[in-house]
């Protein structure tokens, strides 16, 4: 009878034994999976449509129905490199911003003046291009601006590149086209001289005066 009721023990000792340990089995299982769920750096929800994606510990949020902002981005992306590419066609960079009403240094005369053109600075030598198709009205030169070329564009709009080298190949009536070269970089004029190397561009709509980097943006 003892013998039984041992047997007895041992088998129901055994299987709580068994069912402890498929139970510790189960929440190790469990821990597991949450614990890769948890350490996903990717994860998407396809009923929200929103994608979540961990870069240098930053999450960002973006729409999977974000075709009209990715255009939009695209469409900004190129803007922006033909505004770069429109300010190369002149030189590398701003020296000297148009000012219509308030005067700006000139270190050539060493007085403060209004100065209605753009002065771009630019190597000497190098290639000036014009910023849009148009036609040539007037290639001169004078003791002020050196040699000059006046471009007529569509609107009644009128551009004057000056500080080219003399040896200019155009003549009134010739067409260019948009990226032509029209000239090379001279440094010819007398009253920036002392600014460095650059091109001087003043720009006319309907014979009024307008800031030439409106052109370019």
């Amino acid at each position: 009878m003892k013998k039984k009721l041992l047997e007895k023990d041992i088998f129901y000792l055994s299987l709580f034994i068994c069912i402890c340990l498929i139970a510790f089995g189960g929440i190790l299982f469990t821990n597991k999976n949450l614990n890769k769920l948890v350490s996903n750096k990717d994860v998407i929800n396809k009923d929200d449509e929103i994608n979540l994606i961990k870069d240098d510990d930053k999450t960002v949020a973006t729409s999977t129905e974000s075709n009209q902002n990715l255009q939009q981005a695209k469409d900004k992306k190129e803007k922006e490199a033909k505004n770069e590419s429109k300010m190369s066609y002149i030189g590398d960079g701003i020296l000297r911003e148009y000012s219509e009403t308030m005067p700006t240094y000139s270190k050539t005369l060493d007085v403060w003046e209004i100065h209605k053109g753009l002065d771009v600075s630019a190597q000497e030598g190098s290639e000036i291009k014009s910023i849009l198709d148009g036609k040539v009205v007037s290639v001169y030169s004078d003791d002020r601006y050196g040699t000059s070329i006046e471009l007529s564009y569509n609107d009644d709009l009128n551009v004057i590149y000056s500080g080219i080298q003399e040896n200019v190949s155009l003549k009134k009536g010739d067409t260019v086209k948009e990226g032509d070269c029209i000239g090379y970089v001279g440094n010819t004029t007398n009253v920036e001289n002392e600014d460095g190397t650059h091109v001087h561009i003043e720009a006319y709509k309907k014979n009024v005066a307008i800031n030439p980097l409106s052109l370019l943006e």
